[in-house]
């Protein structure tokens, strides 16, 4: 009789529990892509100032076919397309200290450019990563994978003064 009453208890505890433990890896591997997300936009910022900041003209374009380069270490895991970049011109340090706010891209735009490059010894570059979390509710995801890196551009720094 006692045995009757209990029939079922483990299948229930073992659907509970299993639901439990699979949101638990889903949250892990969804951390962990989140953490591969945020180490790949460190470093796709550096790595693609660094090529533009060398480059004569058009750093924008540059910039951005550095993300798009197709042999970049994070061109397996991560879609290029989700990429948003940017580059403001700033022409000394007095105006460096006025900025206030990130140039960002148009909606639907995947480029943008703030101020004039010529004689703007110094460029603010911006990258953006748009991830769709199942933790969106609770993270915000602007924050975390925008990165922002200011560069002495490399044919302009004969106009820059300390």
């Amino acid at each position: 009789m006692h045995k009757k009453k209990h029939k079922g208890v483990v299948t229930i505890e073992f659907a509970l529990g299993f639901f439990a433990f699979w949101l638990m890896i889903a949250a892990w591997a969804e951390l962990s892509f989140m953490s591969y997300v945020s180490a790949v936009n460190d470093l796709a910022i550096s790595e693609a100032s660094r090529a533009a900041k060398k480059d004569t003209q058009n750093y924008i374009d540059s910039f951005y076919a550095q993300l798009e380069d197709s042999n970049s270490v994070w061109s397996g895991l991560v879609d290029k397309s989700k990429f948003r970049a940017s580059v403001r011109y700033v022409a000394d340090m007095d105006a460096l200290e006025l900025i206030d706010a990130a140039c960002l891209p148009a909606e639907g735009e995947q480029t943008a450019e703030c101020g004039v490059a010529d004689d703007s010894a110094i460029a603010i570059y911006y990258i953006s990563y748009d991830f769709n979390s199942i933790f969106g509710y609770f993270i915000d995801e602007e924050t975390i994978f925008g990165r922002e890196v200011i560069v002495v551009q490399e044919y302009e720094r004969d106009q820059f003064n300390i």
